[in-house]
């Protein structure tokens, strides 16, 4: 039987994995790939590595960012480095706030060495208020295409050291739930984000005045853009975590304006009930069946599962009503507090297994679900959910009869 690389197998009690054997092929792009051609239970591997040291990751990043020129002291623009690894297929792009993107680019001609079309570095001057971004995409797929694939990129921006107008925020608003921050601001003129994000640390002003996040956590969900009325969701967050925020703001002169804020996302409550199992075989084909049934719910995944409830339900006679789908009432429920989520506890996954017990002359059947997330939503006006429902399929482990349903409903929702 085809078994998913997330599927545990659980017999007699004992949890099995199914690891899945990796092999190297290549695409058309040339990029190396992870092929999963078959699945066979193994002891965990120590210290293995899957492609060689010359595999290479696509990345792009600016060794100054932002520029910060000192007007005081003559400057009138300010450079920084552009670095970058990647694939030869690759295709770098650039542009700036005063230009359209420009590419494929031809980095020979811009770094002068061999090895320039998988990486190098190269300087980049800039006046203030000028930004300048340079992204590196599929081949075939740039900014430009019907269907763009970005796969690093960086945006440097340009700033006076002192601004000239320092009130460029007009008004703002924020609101915050279990797992999101909002934050609007109202410039002036027109204005560019420079910084913005969440992390759990305070904020570090540099020499500058300009904060510096820590470890930042979530991001925004669509594209920041130079308007005057910037709204701004970051998402995903810790629920019951006390957080720091800050934005800076630059306009096309240069200058720039702090905001920062901190607040406390509210707590998790969440409720997982079994309420119904569906016979679909049960086994026997002479007679009536006799199932015993688990049922978890947990944190962590299947593969380092931390368990959060486990319900038995006893050995009992179990009929298919002729294969017909027999429903029997469960009851079970976890019924969650409300709490703050650590780390590695965002998630909650569901899974439920059965034996068929089939006396002393034949061998028991066993059947199981996968592991099954129940993927609560995050975010402003989705997060909170009253009734969320899902169905476990759960099939055998060899090539017996025995199959049975689980139907799982759900909540889940935040408060102060």
């Amino acid at each position: 039987m085809s078994r998913s690389p997330r599927d545990q197998i659980i017999r007699g009690g004992v949890t099995e994995d199914w690891t899945p054997i990796a092999s190297t092929i290549y695409g058309s792009d040339h990029r190396r790939t992870l092929a999963l051609v078959k699945l066979e239970r193994r002891l965990p591997l120590a210290n293995v590595t899957l492609f060689d040291s010359e595999d290479i990751m696509t990345v792009v990043n600016a060794i100054t960012n932002p520029i910060v020129v000192d007007k005081s002291a003559g400057q009138t623009s300010g450079s920084t480095t552009i670095k970058y690894e990647k694939e030869k297929s690759e295709e770098f792009w650039e542009r700036t706030s005063v230009s359209s993107w420009s590419g494929p680019i031809n980095l020979f001609g811009r770094v002068q060495t061999a090895d320039a079309d998988t990486k190098g570095q190269f300087p980049e001057t800039l006046k203030p208020g000028i930004w300048y971004e340079a992204g590196i995409f599929v081949s075939g797929h740039g900014p430009l295409t019907t269907d763009p694939i970005l796969q690093s990129s960086v945006k440097v921006f340009c700033v006076w050291q002192k601004p000239v107008e320092t009130k460029l925020i007009t008004d703002e608003n924020r609101g915050f739930g279990g797992t999101w921050y909002f934050h609007q601001l109202h410039t002036k003129v027109a204005t560019d984000i420079m910084i913005i994000g969440v992390s759990r640390s305070k904020p570090v002003l540099d020499s500058n005045g300009i904060p510096q996040l820590k470890s930042p956590e979530g991001k925004p969900t669509a594209p920041l853009a130079n308007t005057n009325d910037h709204q701004v969701e970051i998402n995903p967050l810790l629920p019951g975590t006390h957080f720091f925020f800050a934005a800076v703001v630059t306009d096309s002169a240069g200058n720039w304006e702090v905001k920062q804020d901190e607040f406390t996302t509210f707590r998790r409550q969440f409720t997982v009930q079994f309420p119904t199992i569906h016979i679909f075989n049960d086994g026997d084909p002479g007679s009536y069946g006799e199932g015993e049934f688990w049922f978890r719910v947990y944190f962590g995944g299947p593969r380092n599962q931390n368990v959060i409830q486990d319900f038995h339900m006893p050995t009992q006679d179990i009929d298919d009503w002729g294969e017909t789908d027999r429903p029997y009432s469960v009851g079970f429920a976890h019924v969650g507090a409300l709490k703050a989520v650590d780390p590695g506890q965002e998630e909650v996954w569901v899974s439920s297994w059965g034996v068929e017990h089939d006396g002393i002359f034949e061998p028991d059947e066993r059947a199981h679900s996968r592991d099954t997330i129940l993927g609560f939503p995050v975010g402003r006006n989705v997060e909170n959910v009253p009734g969320g429902f899902l169905k476990l399929d759960c099939v055998t482990t060899s090539d017996d009869d025995f199959h049975y349903g689980v139907d799982v409903q759900w909540s889940v929702s935040y408060m102060a």
